[in-house]
């Protein structure tokens, strides 16, 4: 069991929140509560959270490769998967005139903002680890 620290404080809050919606979600759709769309509405937020992690997680083994097309690739990636979980769905359920664009819109949003903060932490920690190579190798 880790302490809760300044570094791991924000990281343990999104994950007591996102455990804290599910049991919510769960239990009223167990009671049925009366809005269906508010629940899958909340768990398609949560998937569309775990794909766009596993996208850009992908990155650890792209790395060799250059970063604009790797970026472009995930986003891609992301919006084809969507578009495909949209065509598939429209073969079980009626979808909305507007569906393609809307999740195209709260696809690409999560994803910029995600890729954004994934990626300035990615290239700070190189940033701090080539300082640190440059100082070892100064001194030996």
């Amino acid at each position: 069991m880790q302490l809760i620290t300044r570094k791991n404080f924000f990281t343990i809050v999104c994950i007591s929140f996102t455990i804290s919606v599910l049991i919510k979600v769960i239990w009223e759709k167990i009671i049925g509560f009366t809005d269906p769309h508010y629940i899958e509405n909340t768990l398609l937020c949560l998937g569309i959270s775990v794909f766009i992690t596993l996208i850009l997680a992908v990155h650890y083994y792209l790395q060799r490769f250059p970063f604009i097309p790797v970026f472009l690739g995930q986003y891609l990636v992301t919006v084809a998967m969507t578009f495909a979980f949209i065509a598939v769905t429209s073969q079980f359920a009626e979808i909305a005139p507007t569906a393609y664009r809307d999740m195209f819109i709260s696809v690409t949003i999560p994803f910029m903002i995600c890729a954004c903060i994934y990626y300035m932490i990615f290239f700070h920690q190189i940033k701090k680890a080539n300082k640190m190579f440059e100082r070892l190798s100064s001194e030996g």
